[in-house]
């Protein structure tokens, strides 16, 4: 049975999300019954949030109302005095950290200084203090669960807007987290002594916004966002600018600042709402929010999501550009009512300085959800569209310039237990800057809903190509990706797969894998709001050596938006790796929806490794050309779909494809000629079916100056070198084709071939082995192993990788190929040629060669591998001394020239 440890941090905050606001509903004495909030909400994890509702049923109805209990993470991490601090805990270490002072203390958590004697840097350790009374030893199994629950929501979020979580433990049964210590002064500190302009206003509210809208894409909701949990530090780019000017008259710093988030989305009290705040700001930690800044809908007892959010960053935005609260009072119940009621009043003179500003803020403010921002992401965009300097960490994440230097998040796993100073999670990993410019290799992975799960064909197929099988949206948009940001002529963007990932581990291994530099993510829901529907797409771009998120962004459409349109969110990710790419959809594209996402279609299905999907794909490219008839782009899929497929067809199925490649690469090149896919599609006609090799080398060499990281391009110029005889340029461009395509077994298998062709039997059978057992149901990699048992004559190990066939025992030649005749070629195959070619290296050793009558045969129907095998296959080796072998080798060959002979 699944528990709490078994849920991704994505998965862990839905549920808290839920839990939160149950136990909202259950404090304003409106709560569901938990069975009916399990079986509207709990999906598949219906057995973990009915044991979560109830725990917090428990919590609240026995909790002493003179004692709350406090999120340990409701404590800043800058200096606080703090009077009777036990001197004894001074130079105490907790594992690798050894404890310089006390910076806060308060309800049942602690807040100490600290440093990490591992890297030597200062931190933060907030931990959960539990008193030795009867009644707080029995809160204890409820506080520890809830204290890790959050560490893990916590960690979900990776934002250099928010404050990163380096670790996690126990000492003295009392769980803690290490997290980064900050350097500067809360946002109402800052405020009261700066009267900020209108440019600082939009750079903070546009880090807060960007921070927001990661966490809203977790599923994390702050629900307490207030200038208390703001830090404004001095950016260090621009402390280090020389020139950055003289502070403004106001006070505010003419350089840039930037801000951080903390107590994320984890807020909550048992105290009322109206108890205390002498002070005339609510006391931190309140479920509901803090009065003044919380929204309508909070305040009402309502459920609050991400547009609560929203409205607290209006407050805050109101409060930095007009200097006073949007709603005041000298009490937490006069705030409360001004919230409900009032509409706050703005500086006239003040709104002329920024009108755009001021009206964005009064569309945050509104007290109507569906009339406020459709999501922080939005608000981001509009706050750095006026013009003005963008904020440093914006510039990073825009541009791409060294945003690893600000994505430092580590997430680790919170594992229970009790040994005394012993650090139980996992330990702080040494911090490596990686910046997206970095980025030379990535791929697609499958998009996941909301709730983390995968799509079907993830689940179904992880790493196998699409196939004929139908795709959902998620992958669909994947594909999408990958065919616009295959363009980037300097970025390799492996084909897309289906895998999905949701933990560093996963990234990792995928990444190891594919080799590749990075992987995009993102997960796609769609939401209501009124009457209309919107899709939300997530999107991120996560480290494959480290599995960290490197950037992230939330795109918001109306429901049913075509691929067309949403093409430009490839133009966002090659920006976020400080590239330049014109999307299919941009403005001013032709194009028409439908042949556009026709030819997606098609090109995630354009697989060499799957012939089924190969037909698929060609039918998908044809449904384009009938719908946008002046476009080339699918007529060069035809043609180089048609062309691959024919070498892996029967006779009469070849011929015919041939035929249609030439024609579609001919039509295809009068539209456009430079059209990758249809001069690729010309130079593999002109060598297999023509025999016209150096002028088929001549493209494929031109392709390669501009198409540097199209893996079929090296492909056919590697097998193209191998029927010219040319070793070393052979083995480069196969061996570079497999390096650019980790995923193709036809790839791999072309270059074991090809080290048999020119000799190397042992290195063939090492590799072939190799491939065998690492694609078992590949028909491919098994078959190259069929063909290397049969030309060395161990009959009983080639029968043996028939699985399921029996051919008996003590096998002869006679008795072996006399069973191998009844077994099904297309199942069987010696390698990706046709019917007609794998049909005739048996008949070769069937009946000890190939005649002039035969070759003839063959010759007639051109099928596209026929010069390959003539070149180099042992079991064309008495056929290549024939004279009508002169007619299809290169001059390069001689008749006696081969090593398998």
């Amino acid at each position: 049975m699944m528990d709490l440890n078994d849920l991704t941090a994505t998965e862990l905050a839905r549920l808290d999300a839920i839990c939160l606001d149950y136990e909202q509903a259950l404090r304003n004495g409106n709560a569901p019954s938990i069975e009916s909030v399990v079986e509207a909400k709990a999906g598949k994890h219906a057995d973990i949030l009915r044991n979560e509702l109830i725990a917090v049923r428990d919590e609240i109805s026995k909790a002493d109302s003179t004692n709350p209990a406090r999120s340990a993470f409701a404590f800043t991490t800058h200096a606080i005095p703090v009077s009777g601090s036990s001197p004894e805990s001074i130079g105490r270490k907790i594992g690798p950290y050894l404890i310089s002072r006390i910076l806060g203390q308060g309800g049942m958590g602690i807040v100490y200084e600290a440093i990490d004697t591992r890297l030597d840097r200062k931190v933060a350790i907030k931990m959960l203090s539990i008193g030795k009374s009867t009644q707080d030893q029995k809160k204890r199994a409820s506080l520890c669960e809830r204290f890790e629950r959050e560490a893990r929501a916590v960690a979900a979020l990776s934002h250099p807007n928010i404050v990163e979580l380096f670790d996690v433990g126990v000492t003295d049964s009392n769980p803690f987290a290490v997290m980064e210590l900050l350097e500067g002064e809360t946002l109402d500190q800052y405020l009261a002594k700066t009267s900020c302009p209108a440019a600082t206003v939009r750079q903070i509210g546009a880090q807060i916004a960007d921070a927001l809208a990661v966490a809203h894409r977790a599923g994390v909701v702050h629900r307490d966002l207030k200038p208390q949990n703001i830090m404004v530090m001095q950016s260090s780019s621009a402390s280090q600018k020389e020139d950055a000017g003289p502070p403004a008259k106001n006070g505010a710093s003419a350089q840039p600042i930037a801000v951080k988030l903390f107590d994320f989305g984890l807020s909550r009290s048992e105290r009322g709402l109206f108890d205390g705040d002498p002070g005339g700001r609510t006391s931190e930690g309140v479920v509901m929010g803090t009065p003044g800044y919380m929204a309508p809908e909070q305040a009402r007892g309502e459920t609050a999501g991400p547009p609560a959010d929203i409205f607290a960053l209006g407050c805050l935005l109101f409060e930095a550009f007009y200097g006073k609260r949007a709603f005041d009072g000298s009490t937490a119940s006069a705030r409360f009512a001004s919230t409900l009621e009032s509409t706050p009043d703005v500086d006239p003179l003040r709104r002329r300085s920024d009108v755009e500003l001021a009206d964005l803020i009064s569309e945050c403010l509104n007290k109507e959800i569906t009339s406020r921002p459709a999501s922080a992401h939005d608000i981001a965009l509009r706050l750095r569209r006026r013009g003005q300097a963008l904020d440093p960490i914006g510039q990073h994440i825009e541009h791409g310039y060294g945003a690893g230097v600000f994505v430092r998040r580590r997430f680790f796993e919170f594992v229970t237990g009790g040994a005394l100073g012993g650090i139980l999670g996992g330990l702080a990993m040494q911090y490596h800057a990686e910046t997206l410019r970095d980025i030379d290799s990535l791929a697609v992975l499958s998009f996941t809903n909301m709730q983390g799960e995968p799509t079907r064909l993830a689940s179904l197929a992880a790493g196998q190509p699409l196939g004929d099988q139908k795709i959902d949206r998620g992958d669909e948009i994947a594909v999408l990706l990958v065919n616009e940001l295959s363009r980037l002529k300097d970025v390799n963007v492996t084909p897309f797969r289906p895998f999905v990932a949701t933990t560093r581990d996963e990234f990792q291994a995928i990444g190891r894998e594919l080799d590749v530099d990075a992987l995009v993510t993102g997960n796609l829901t769609t939401s209501r709001e009124g009457e209309q529907l919107w899709d939300e797409i997530n999107l991120r771009i996560v480290s494959a050596r480290t599995g960290n998120q490197l950037w992230g962004q939330t795109f918001k459409s109306r429901a049913g938006a075509s691929l067309l349109q949403q093409s430009q969110l490839a133009s966002e990710l090659a920006l976020a790796v400080g590239r330049s790419l014109t999307s299919s959809g941009d403005e001013g594209s032709s194009l028409t929806a439908g042949s556009f996402s026709c030819l997606v279609d098609g090109v995630g299905r354009a697989d060499p490794d799957s012939p089924e999907g190969l037909r698929k794909a060609l039918s998908c490219f044809q449904s384009a050309h009938r719908q946008d008839k002046s476009w080339a782009a699918p007529l060069g899929g035809i043609a180089l779909t048609s062309i691959t497929l024919a070498a892996q067809s029967s006779t009469e199925d070849s011929i015919a494809l041939i035929q249609t490649a030439r024609e579609s690469a001919e039509e295809a090149l009068q539209l456009d000629p430079d059209l990758t896919n249809a001069r690729l599609a010309d130079a593999m006609l002109l060598w297999q079916t023509l025999y016209r090799y150096d002028e088929a080398a001549r493209i494929l060499n031109q392709l390669l100056l501009v198409e540097q990281n199209f893996w079929q391009v090296h492909h056919q110029l590697g097998l193209l070198e191998l029927t010219r005889d040319n070793q070393a340029e052979a083995l480069h461009r196969l061996r570079e084709a497999t390096q650019l395509n980790q995923l193709s077994v036809i790839a791999k298998v072309g270059l074991a071939r090809a080290h048999w062709f020119f000799g190397n039997t042992e290195r063939a059978m090492a590799d072939a082995k190799r491939l065998r057992n690492a694609y078992p149901d590949n028909r491919l990699a098994r078959g190259l192993l069929i063909d290397l048992y049969e030309h060395s004559r161990d009959y009983d190990a080639a029968a043996a990788e028939h699985v399921g066939i029996d051919f008996g025992t003590k096998l002869t030649a006679e008795t072996y190929y006399a069973a191998r005749q009844t077994v099904d070629l297309q199942k069987y195959p010696y390698g990706p040629f046709g019917t007609q070619l794998n049909q005739a290296i048996l008949d070769s050793r069937i009946n000890g060669g190939i005649d002039d009558g035969e070759l003839g045969t063959l010759a007639d129907s051109t099928p596209p591998m026929l010069p390959l095998l003539l070149a180099g296959h042992p079991s064309f080796a008495s056929a290549k001394r024939l004279p009508r072998a002169a007619e299809i080798l290169p001059l390069t060959y001689s008749p006696f020239s081969s090593a398998n002979e």
